[in-house]
């Protein structure tokens, strides 16, 4: 063979090639496609999943709730009711919890993970100030009550630091946050 008559042959398949390459590219972009079938009960999931992220409360919204609920404590120990302090220190716990599992970490000022988690299980663990707040209500002591009730608040506070919202500086209240609830120990009315 010569090379005169090569050269055509190698033309030829080079156009082929170029062709070709073209022909998949059109029909990769142009040509009809089969979509993957969606697994529907994968595709409700993934629906929920993206419901819950859009209605999950803020965690200054569960923070509030924690207020609420740790002011109540205080006018229920103040006035010595000590199965209603009892039940507002549990639901403070609660929500306190709860704020914690919607943001468990959060950023410092210069950007480090705070975790909310390990600080909280510091004052709610064996020996912490929750505890001690606690057992001033198990012994029914207002003096131990207010004592831990104001340490708590302190530590509340390291917290709002550590987080960066120093400017969220808690404190004893001076009015209850709701006047439906009667803090009156030997209250006789509703029967």
């Amino acid at each position: 063979m010569t090379r005169t008559a090569t050269r055509p042959r190698l033309v030829l398949f080079a156009c082929g090639i170029i062709v070709g390459v073209f022909l998949i590219l059109f029909w990769k972009r142009f040509g009809p496609h089969t979509t993957k079938a969606v697994d529907p009960e994968i595709e409700a999931m993934q629906n929920d999943i993206a419901h819950l992220k859009a209605v999950v409360p803020s965690q200054s919204h569960a923070m509030t709730d924690v207020a609420f609920q740790f002011s109540n404590l205080w006018f229920a120990g103040k006035e010595n009711n000590w199965p209603l302090a009892d039940f507002f220190l549990h639901e403070s716990r609660q929500h306190i919890r709860w704020t914690i599992r919607i943001h468990p970490i959060r950023k410092s000022p210069s950007g480090d993970p705070v975790d909310l988690t390990g600080i909280y299980d510091s004052i709610d663990g064996e020996g912490g100030i929750l505890a001690k707040l606690q057992q001033a209500i198990d012994k029914k002591d207002s003096v131990q009550f207010a004592d831990a009730y104001r340490k708590t608040l302190v530590e509340c506070y390291s917290c709002h630091k550590a987080s960066g919202k120093p400017f969220l500086r808690p404190m004893v209240p001076t009015v209850p946050p709701q006047t439906i609830i009667n803090f009156d120990p030997s209250a006789t009315w509703p029967q």
